[in-house]
């Protein structure tokens, strides 16, 4: 997997919701249009491990309908997903947020890095109106 087309994918996320917000299915679209066999947080994560996981966090001008999850609960989605249903299993994770709760990532570091030393690659993207995409190495 090149690490440009997930930056790609989030782009497109921000483009399509830059136009009046973007539903939780219409992310779940773009996220599967390359990869058919993916975890998507929110919306169908499936019964199923699969190598790679997407986790989703808009909360603010960008989405649009309901389901979405604010920065706090993606990454406790991320953390059960990846140290608990699916441990092992998910080798690549991608984080795309619109909103950087810095006491929420410190809450959860030590997990982070702990899911990276066994080998996944973690990526997270922040996003905003207009197309804005910066990938943030942590």
């Amino acid at each position: 997997m090149m690490q440009g087309e997930f930056f790609r994918i989030a782009t497109q996320i921000t483009e399509r919701a830059s136009d009046g917000g973007i539903s939780v299915a219409e992310i779940n679209d773009i996220a599967r249009l390359n990869h058919e066999e993916i975890n998507c947080y929110p919306g169908e994560p499936g019964g199923q491990c699969h190598s790679l996981a997407f986790f989703f966090s808009l909360q603010g001008n960008l989405r649009k309908g309901k389901g979405h999850y604010n920065f706090a609960q993606i990454l406790e989605e991320f953390i059960k997903h990846m140290q608990g249903r699916c441990v092992g299993k998910t080798r690549h994770a991608v984080i795309i947020t619109d909103a950087w709760w810095h006491d929420h990532y410190e809450k959860w570091h030590a997990n982070i890095e702990a899911i990276q030393h066994t080998g996944v690659h973690v990526e997270v993207y922040l996003i905003g109106i207009g197309g804005r995409v910066s990938q943030v190495n942590i």
